[in-house]
């Protein structure tokens, strides 16, 4: 609806004979007013006022009489000093829901989304359940608007600490259970901040690896054998949607030449100090090493050959959920794929996100300061079995429940924060059975459920023009704006703000269950009303959640 009422301001500007220019057509806007003031609001009088010279109120005017179909709208006002405000007819709004049968879309261009990228032979810690969780939403948006998304995750199977990992086992003497591993990472990462020796030894261990030394290629290999089944057993446990594709870092080692041959080609590289760069300092980007001086391969080059790749396989978009403190990485490899001719603007995109801490303490695999992410689905799981156990301790399926109570409080806090910002993780919030939480959310779905269960299964019956309080106008409206918000939150890959749409849905749906009586209703119209607004609202939110990765139980 709000891009029909874009096009409808146009097509009104268009009649009064005003020429808009492509800047006017990116200031022009269609945004939610307060609801007091209607359910949409445009400032294009403003925008428009001093070409024609106009008061912005008078052109607004204009506006609204050259608006056409108004059978949608029960109001269209000015108000301020210019704005218009629409508000729309609930019974068109009715129809519409109605009317909408299936969520099938057209697909577009091909899209390649890589997240979750596990490093082998290190346990997985909190920060690869943000990519994972913020990857898996964004995935299930991008499908549900009929994007033609194909997932990667590009797990990290290559690169130099592979060098300390095998150094270690050298030292161990065979390869040792993970945790041994991760203990022995950590300490050579600490003795290597003080000794340069070990950390050149670990260099050469992997430039072994990169020439294919015999000894260094099977110790490679069993630790990836030993990672790789965890890591997808995991990706399962939290429900992420499968992945089209694994096309981990050594994937890409018998491409990276031809790309470096390119390079050489279109004479970016340079030699400094026994490594080939890139330089990208006139463009304020620094250096970007693409050989190191030791000859090992850097992250640099193997990301040009995986976009490279990604192009020639068809993929026309390359979305990278990575954390932020690879910006000026993504940055460099943007810079250089643009260089070389191989990347247009907005081909590839970095979607950072910040860092997620427990009692405000950073989490770093290096330093062996880490929150576990399977320890953090253990722990949601028994917080929520508690909180179940005090409130419901008759719950049929309580296991099942309790299951997607602890993933869904921990998706959704990490959701409903702006990826962007370092979030500091509470329990006592993400577990809030009265806040905005994932149990909150999934609570109001199943009281919903359960009032459906009392009615009989006979399809709703309602006249067109029942009588509406405002907050059943309300709701009716927060729910025909769903597919707006899903394009919403694509707009910029934030999917907080469709968690927190979701959580307006699921406040003005307790509002208008506790004003309105439902199954209790004695006027049968308003009554078969009343249950379809309750159902909508429950289905909207399954699906809601659903984009989220997150369940919705029938009861709780």
């Amino acid at each position: 609806m709000k891009q029909q009422i874009y096009q409808q301001i146009l097509d009104a500007v268009k009649a009064l004979d005003i020429e808009v220019s492509e800047q006017d057509l990116r200031k022009i806007q269609v945004e939610y007013p307060e609801s007091s003031l209607g359910d949409y609001s445009s400032n294009v009088a403003l925008i428009l006022s001093k070409k024609v010279g106009m008061k912005p109120q008078e052109l607004a005017g204009k506006i609204k009489e050259k608006i056409s179909d108004t059978t949608k709208f029960e109001k269209i006002e000015v108000a301020g000093p210019g704005f218009l405000n629409f508000t729309l007819d609930p019974i068109a709004i009715i129809e519409k829901m109605i009317a909408i049968t299936s969520d099938e879309k057209k697909e577009g261009e091909k899209i390649l989304l890589e997240y979750f990228q596990p490093n082998i032979a290190k346990p997985l810690h909190i920060g690869h359940m943000r990519t994972a969780v913020i990857g898996d939403a964004i995935k299930r948006m991008l499908k549900y608007t009929g994007a033609n998304v194909e997932s990667d995750t590009h797990m990290g199977d290559w690169g130099t600490q592979f060098g300390f990992l095998i150094l270690g086992v050298k030292q161990h003497g065979s390869v040792p259970a993970e945790a041994d591993l991760n203990r022995i990472y950590v300490e050579l990462n600490a003795k290597a901040e003080n000794d340069l020796s070990v950390r050149e030894t670990a260099k050469a261990e992997f430039v072994k690896l990169e020439q294919g030394d015999a000894e260094n290629r099977k110790i490679w290999k069993e630790l990836v054998a030993q990672s790789v089944q965890k890591f997808m057993d995991f990706a399962e446990e939290i429900e992420l949607l499968p992945f089209e594709n694994h096309w981990p870092e050594s994937f890409y080692e018998d491409k990276m030449p031809a790309v470096l041959e390119s390079l050489k080609k279109s004479k970016l590289i340079k030699e400094s100090q026994g490594a080939q760069i890139v330089d990208l300092e006139e463009k304020g980007l620094g250096v970007a090493i693409i050989i190191k001086s030791d000859g090992g391969s850097t992250y640099l080059l193997r990301d040009l050959a995986t976009f490279i790749f990604a192009k020639n396989q068809g993929y026309k978009k390359h979305l990278y959920v990575v954390d932020s403190r690879q910006s000026l990485h993504y940055k460099q490899l943007f810079e250089i794929l643009k260089m070389m001719g191989e990347m247009e603007e907005g081909e590839g995109v970095h979607i950072d996100y910040g860092f997620m801490s427990f009692k405000g303490e950073a989490l770093s695999t290096r330093k062996g300061n880490m929150v576990l992410a399977d320890e953090v689905l253990a722990q949601a799981k028994e917080k929520a079995g508690k909180i179940i156990a005090e409130k419901n301790p008759d719950l049929k399926e309580k296991e099942a429940v309790v299951d997607a109570i602890g993933k869904g409080a921990i998706k959704y806090f990490d959701l409903s924060h702006n990826r962007h910002s370092d979030i500091e993780f509470d329990w006592e919030q993400a577990l809030d059975f009265e806040g905005n939480s994932g149990p909150y959310l999934q609570y109001t779905h199943a009281r919903l459920a359960s009032i459906i269960r009392k009615h009989s299964p006979e399809p709703f019956k309602f006249s067109m023009d029942v009588e509406k309080t405002d907050t059943e106008k309300k709701l009716l409206f927060t729910l025909s704006i769903f597919d707006e918000k899903v394009q919403a939150a694509l707009e910029n890959y934030l999917p907080n703000v469709f968690a927190n749409y979701l959580y307006e849905l699921a406040t003005i749906t307790n509002r208008f269950y506790h004003e309105n009586p439902v199954l209790k209703e004695e006027d049968e119209n308003k009554k078969q009303f009343r249950l379809y607004l309750v159902e909508t609202s429950q289905l909207t939110l399954a699906k809601g959640l659903g984009l989220l990765g997150i369940k919705a139980p029938d009861e709780m």
